[in-house]
């Protein structure tokens, strides 16, 4: 049964349809460097083999290099993983420029709070409809149609499919734009004084186009997927900060372009990851054509998946919506941009660290679990838990010991000045001393999901949202920005903890018999 969690699809025992997808921390990371939600549902496409089938990970392989077709060829499990890895890092390097570009260009203001304000409403969006929980609705759906009707039927479920993104997306953006200025002023950002509301309003409504955008690309990425066809995915990985970089380069030497540079940025991005995916899908001879048949049952079968999947994923990206909100309450001017860079920062090694997990440890515990090795399966967990927090101990001491060196080095120039750098550095600080925490959820996760409990992890995720939004409605006031990373501490730290309980009784209970 596949499932993603934290930006990997990966297979439960039992079956072949997908249940949950789960957007972890590791997924949250991923898209703050990669510059867009839909960054997990690239690289959820390295699939883990079916449990029972192997318990070690597969490790990258180089792709054999055969130029005839290479950009619409099938790549094997461990080929995929090179790649898709690559691209991340790949990625990740422009993101690291990206970051530094704006902060040199727009600094730690109004127009850098307006701007990643404004960033939050399309992103939530896009996730809830869409986003990494696309792929892992679509992909064992068009497969067997496929394998039953043939390629005609696939064509045709695809192209339902992006008619019925297509058609809500309009509604949604439609409506969005209308409403913006109400869901500004109250909901996303209410302390933001008049003119940066009014900025505020103006760049969302821009960036509102970038989600009615990116459903194109998201379904040619779930048909390439199925495909096992991962190098334009990979390629489109990049498209987000290559944009968004010359947006902020052209504001430089245009400086009437101002904010929307890299505002325009953002919706150039979608608009060149399109581009980037659409002559894979026409290699085969594409039938893809705007049909809508909502009595169609495959199209029904992937909306019923897509629908709780969008919301799963979609819940901790609503969460960053809570904390700018918060944010713009804050007596810190340089508050929201602060939170923006030092997530940025404690994001890698979550990224990287969960990548690991992703790939070395659910292998073993779906296998354990397929099997009925529950002592084993303990011991495989113990392990892990073990591994991931000795390895993210010392991240946690060099954020602290390096972080207010790495912000200066990388951040302070241009507009971002050094009070903004030491705001960054504290925010930092407070979001690093529960890193272990973010990690070890990663490994609890997928030995619950080897359990086909996936109830447990969204009832906490949930809990956890609330116990934000109540930790920083006592907080703000009294400790300013501080509060958004401490209540994000504290309310992971406990969900960690229950989620670790409830695996360990449920082991017990089966060691037990």
């Amino acid at each position: 049964m596949a499932l993603a969690l934290g930006g990997q699809a990966v297979h439960q025992p039992g079956g072949d349809t997908p249940n949950m997808v789960l957007g972890g921390y590791t997924a949250l990371a991923e898209s703050a460097w990669m510059g867009a939600a839909q960054a997990s549902d690239v690289l959820e496409s390295v699939r883990a083999a079916p449990a029972g089938a192997a318990r070690r990970p597969v490790l990258p392989r180089l792709p054999r290099l055969r130029l005839a077709g290479l950009l619409t060829r099938e790549f094997s499990i461990a080929e995929a993983t090179f790649i898709l890895m690559a691209s991340f890092f790949v990625s990740a390097a422009l993101g690291a420029v990206r970051q530094v570009l704006f902060n040199a260009a727009f600094g730690a203001g109004a127009e850098a709070s307006a701007y990643y304000a404004a960033f939050r409403l399309p992103d939530t969006l896009f996730s809830l409809i869409a986003g990494g929980a696309l792929s892992s609705a679509m992909i064992p759906v068009l497969l067997r149609t496929i394998q039953q009707d043939g390629a005609e039927a696939g064509w045709r479920l695809t192209s339902q499919v992006l008619s019925a993104l297509l058609l809500v997306f309009a509604a949604v953006v439609a409506v969005g734009e209308v409403f913006t200025p109400f869901f500004v002023t109250n909901l996303l950002a209410p302390g933001f004084d008049t003119p940066t509301s009014s900025l505020t309003i103006a760049l969302t409504r821009v960036m509102l186009l970038q989600p009615l955008i990116l459903a194109i690309g998201s379904v040619a990425t779930a048909v390439l997927n199925s495909r096992n066809q991962f190098l334009l995915t990979a390629l489109s990985v990049a498209s987000h900060n290559i944009t968004l970089i010359a947006g902020i380069v052209a504001a430089r030497f245009i400086p009437s372009l101002g904010i929307y540079g890299p505002t325009l940025g953002v919706v150039a991005g979608a608009v060149l990851q399109v581009l980037i995916l659409l002559p894979g899908l026409g290699q085969r001879g594409s039938g893809l054509r705007l049909r809508l048949d909502l009595a169609d049952q495959r199209l029904r079968e992937v909306l019923r998946l897509l629908i709780p999947n969008g919301l799963s994923v979609g819940v901790n990206y609503a969460g960053f919506i809570l904390d700018t909100a918060f944010a713009s309450k804050a007596p810190e001017l340089a508050g929201l941009p602060a939170i923006q860079n030092a997530w940025l920062l404690v994001g890698l090694p979550i990224a990287l660290l969960g990548q690991a997990v992703g790939q070395s440890a659910f292998p073993r515990l779906a296998g354990h679990a397929a099997a009925g090795e529950w002592l084993p399966m303990r011991r495989t967990l113990l392990r892990s838990l073990g591994a991931v927090v000795a390895l993210a101990i010392p991240a946690l001491l060099a954020l602290i010991a390096l972080g207010r060196t790495v912000v200066r080095i990388l951040f302070e120039r241009g507009k971002f000045d050094a009070a903004a750098g030491t705001l960054t550095y504290q925010v930092l600080v407070v979001y690093a001393v529960a890193l272990p925490f973010y990690v070890a959820t990663e490994v609890i996760t997928r030995g619950l999901i080897a359990l086909d409990d996936t109830r447990t992890p969204l009832a906490t995720n949930a809990l956890q949202i609330a116990g934000r939004w109540l930790l920083l409605a006592l907080l703000v006031g009294q400790i300013g920005v501080i509060a958004i990373p401490a209540a994000f501490a504290i309310t992971a730290s406990a969900e960690t903890l229950i989620l670790g309980t409830v695996l360990l009784l449920k082991l017990r209970r089966r060691v037990r018999g």
